[in-house]
Parts: structure tokens; sequence; C-alpha cells
């Protein structure tokens, strides 16, 4: 049997097995369901060495030549419009196309020219080092930077540079009579063994991307409130902690916001429109909320403003997102109204006691007839403890 037998019947397999996995992850898993572009890829280039075994069987070999050169090229050119697409941007369509056909047409034009000379050599691995810095180019401009969309960029980048060293061995052991006998060449061992570790590199890491993706999207998905699109309780927790982390006397407040009767709403105008009222109160605090504040629903009709601010600049934010709620409108409902508790962090107190302090003003805002804005009470006998004579008579907000 050649030598070469096994590592095209191992290149057979392990594509095939990524085309199966590629496949899987696209139906497992919706996020990464543009995996079955890179299936294509890899159905493309398993024709190669599929082509290569035909000839040895004793297929046509014109035909097949043109098949297995035709195939691979395919296979590296889809490859990089699979990264764009992956990525969500636009693919290299006219590149791709250009590399495509220049390649079938040199194929056609040279399948009788002597293949042990040094242009023809060359010749035939430069379309698949285009091909392959394609691939490259594809990572660099589209894939977002990371240490693993780095590694998979260098890969291709070597993919590209060990084209034109195949024609340096090509020329150097010799790739055999004719077609037919390239199987039985060292060459076409070490060919087929480098381009295999290559293509396991590549699919291996664009397996590790899927994963990445998953986990990415699944973390963001537990953090995150499917209704409103808002952060959730277990994100405002892990805030409070980072919170809690910071040191002695943050400049920290935090604000409980209740739609006001908000029962109203879904008794009087069905569920769907309640839904609709908690989005739009959801995106109006998103817009308004300080740039360094957070916001996260928490659950039913309760917000909670995360805000790295003192006292009086945290009520301002507060007043001017309730102001901004009160002029939201839908449809033919009630107005849409909201009141707040806020309570700002003391020197060494925990942030589950300052949670506390704001849900007791919330309780105020809402005893004193709604629609307002109140300051926990221990906050407001700070801030008058702390206030000259003079200007205790006057209105600090």
């Amino acid at each position: 049997m050649p030598q070469a037998i096994l590592p095209i019947l191992t290149n057979i397999l392990v594509a095939a097995m990524f085309i199966g996995a590629f496949l899987v992850a696209a139906h497992t898993y919706p996020m990464v369901r543009r995996a079955r572009w890179f299936a294509l890829a890899y159905a493309f280039g398993v024709i190669e060495p599929l082509a290569s075994l035909a000839i040895w069987l004793g297929g046509n070999v014109a035909v097949l030549q043109t098949v297995s050169f035709a195939s691979f090229l395919t296979a590296l050119v889809t490859m990089a419009l699979a990264m764009s697409h992956y990525h969500d941007r636009r693919p290299m369509w006219a590149s791709a196309a250009l590399i495509l056909i220049g390649g079938c047409i040199w194929r056609i034009a040279t399948i009788e020219a002597p293949r042990d000379t040094v242009w023809y050599q060359l010749s035939f691995q430069s379309w698949f080092t285009l091909a392959a810095i394609l691939c490259a180019v594809a990572m660099k401009r589209h894939a977002p930077p990371s240490r693993l969309n780095r590694c998979l960029a260098l890969v291709y980048i070597v993919t590209a540079l060990h084209f034109p060293m195949k024609a340096a061995f090509a020329l150097r052991l010799g790739t055999g009579a004719t077609e037919r006998d390239y199987a039985s060449t060292i060459y076409a061992a070490i060919s087929q063994a480098s381009s295999g570790l290559l293509i396991i590199a590549s699919g291996l890491l664009v397996i590790a991307s899927f994963l990445h993706s998953v986990v990415r999207a699944t973390q963001t998905e537990a953090l995150c409130d499917p209704l409103t699109g808002l952060p959730n309780r277990r994100a405002l927790d892990r805030w409070l902690d980072d919170a809690q982390r910071t040191g002695p006397n943050p400049a920290l407040s935090i604000a409980v916001i209740d739609v006001d009767h908000f029962k109203r709403f879904n008794d009087r105008f069905g569920h769907a429109v309640g839904d609709e009222v908690l989005r739009k109160v959801a995106a109006c605090l998103e817009r308004n909320r300080p740039s360094a504040g957070h916001a996260a629903r928490v659950g039913g009709e309760e917000f909670v403003l995360l805000l790295p601010l003192d006292q009086r600049a945290a009520f301002l934010a507060c007043e001017s997102m309730r102001l901004a709620i009160a002029q939201l409108d839908y449809a033919d409902t009630d107005p849409i109204t909201v009141s707040i508790g806020m309570a700002t962090m003391t020197v060494g107190e925990a942030t589950s006691d300052l949670f506390r302090r704001a849900d007791s003003a919330l309780y105020r805002a809402k005893s004193a007839g709604r629609d307002r804005c109140e300051i926990d009470a221990a906050d407001v006998a700070a801030a008058l403890q702390n206030t000259p004579p003079a200007l205790k008579l006057v209105p600090q907000y």
C-alpha cells in the first residue's frame, strides 16, 4: 500500500468528524447556527483526499485532478467566508470569487503541464496561499480581538506559509511521474500529514470559539431579565459585592423603583399591556441613568438603580428619571409613574443594609402619595446634622 494512503484516509476521517461536529453544534445551540458554514467548508475539503484516493484506485486522472484542486481551493475560500459570516460581518465575496475563478482557470489551462518544474509547483501552491491569506485577513478584519482569535489567525498565517514550502519539498522529493504515482511518494505523505495537522488545528480552534460563544451567551442569559433586557437580580448582587470590596466609604447610592398601581394596568388593559409598560420603563431607565450607574429589574414591577454618587447627586439623578418616566405614554392607558426610595451608603455599612434602607424609603414614597422620590430617614437626619444652623430651614433639594 502506498505510504500516503494512511494520511489520506486519516484526513478523510478527520474532515468527516469536523463536519459532524459543526452540524451538531449548529443544531444544538442556536447562537452558533452559522457553524453550518464551517461544515460546508470541510465538506469541500474532504473531496480533495477522496479524489486523491480515487486516482490511486484508477479513476479518471484529468477529471479528478481538477476536482481535487478546485475542491481544496473552494474549502479554503469558504472558510474565509464562514469566518466573516460567523462574526456577522459582510464576507469578502469579490476577493473569494477572484481567487476561486482564477485558480480553476489556471488548473484547467495547466492540466497537461510538466509537474516537476519550479514555475508549475510555485503557481500551483500560490492559489492555496492566497486563499489561506484571505482566511487570515477575514480573522483580522472581522473577528473581535481575543487570544483565541489571534491563535486562529496565526494558524491561517502558518497555513499560508506552508504552501510555498510544499512547493520546495515537491521539487526536492518529487511528486511522481504521473498523478497516479503521487500516492507512492514521500512528498505525498508529508503533504497530506502537514495539511491534516493544520486542518485539525484550525478545526479545534473554531470549535473552541463556538464553545466560548455558548458559554458567553449562557452567562449573559443568566444575568439578563428576559422581558425587559435589563440585568436581573443576580447581576445586581454581583455589582453590590463588587461595591462592597471597593474599600471604605465609597460614594454609592441605591434607588428602589416601583411602578405605581401596576396591578391596575394588568387588570384593566391586560398582561400584554403591562409587559409593554415594564419594557418602556426599563428602556427609559437605561436611557437616563448616569453612565457609571447600573439599572436592573429585580422582579415584578420593581427596578433598582445602583448609583456611584453621593446623596445629593443621586437624588437629582433619581428625580430626573422619575420625571422622564412620567412623560411616557402607551396607547390609551393610565399615566405611567413610579415611586422611588433611595439610600446612600455610610462608612462600614453592608450593602444588604443599604438595600433595606432604600426599600424602607420606597414604602414612605408610596405612603406619601406615590410619584415621588423619598430619601431614607437616616440619610435625611445625617444631612440635617451636617448642615450649618443658619441653613437648616432651607430645603436641601
